[in-house]
């Protein structure tokens, strides 16, 4: 692969956001969560409830067992025990994984292709139910979620961890260089500052209107991950 920044001889792709559309997941969750809590439809509409549940998800994460105490400190008539709402939560969150549309005959094509892609996601156990439930899970050619492999990112550790194992996966990139990775993510603070980091490309998909300040400034910003059909002239 050859576009302005020079060779690309792979690619690392962030979940959520990325290839995954984790906002209509996260509200399908939270409306089956809503729908099933007389004590909150009876007293709040769909939208501000709506607008509550998103305040939990900040900077496009959320701590499922910290929700479930603001929730409770919000009705207090719902006691939960946080562990098992974090549990049901990501369950559930899982069980609603969509492909971002074309994300998936993106990939399809890469590996039509025999070109070197992954997925490096942090998160919990849960992410492998988004990959299984989306269908991703039969098409990757491995990923590596942070909690399972024991760094999030923006730690090197996971970055470095995934080059070795490009290098496992796929024939004739046993000199491979970070600097000719592309690191594709949604998230500033994780995604675009770590793989910079260890010097690999990145490409930012703009969730928001305004890069922030305080991070590296990304080598390509993009709408999908699909836009990369024509780099890769698949499309």
């Amino acid at each position: 692969m050859t576009h302005p920044l020079g060779q690309i001889r792979a690619a690392l792709f962030d979940l959520d956001d990325t290839l995954l559309d984790r906002s209509s997941a996260f509200e399908a969750t939270f409306r089956e969560f809503y729908d099933s809590h007389p004590s909150i439809n009876s007293t709040s509409d769909w939208g501000e409830a709506l607008d509550f549940f998103w305040s939990l998800s900040p900077h496009g994460t959320i701590n499922g067992q910290d929700a479930a105490v603001r929730i409770t400190e919000r009705w207090p008539s719902i006691q939960h025990d946080p562990a098992e709402f974090e549990a049901w939560f990501f369950n559930t969150l899982g069980r609603q994984a969509r492909p971002i549309d074309g994300a998936m005959e993106f990939v399809e094509e890469l590996n039509e292709a025999r070109f070197p892609w992954a997925v490096v996601t942090n998160g919990l156990k849960f992410q492998m139910v988004k990959l299984e439930h989306s269908g991703f899970g039969s098409v990757v050619p491995f990923a590596i979620v942070s909690r399972l492999f024991g760094a999030d990112k923006p730690d090197p550790r996971i970055y470095n961890e995934a080059v070795r194992r490009l290098k496992i996966s796929f024939k004739g990139i046993d000199d491979i260089e970070p600097s000719e990775i592309l690191f594709v993510g949604d998230n500033p603070y994780t995604d675009i500052t770590g793989a910079a980091g260890v010097g690999m490309k990145t490409a930012w998909v703009k969730v928001s209107d305004e890069f922030p300040d305080d991070a590296p400034v990304p080598d390509m910003v993009i709408g999908s991950v699909v836009e990369f059909r024509g780099l890769l002239g698949l499309g």
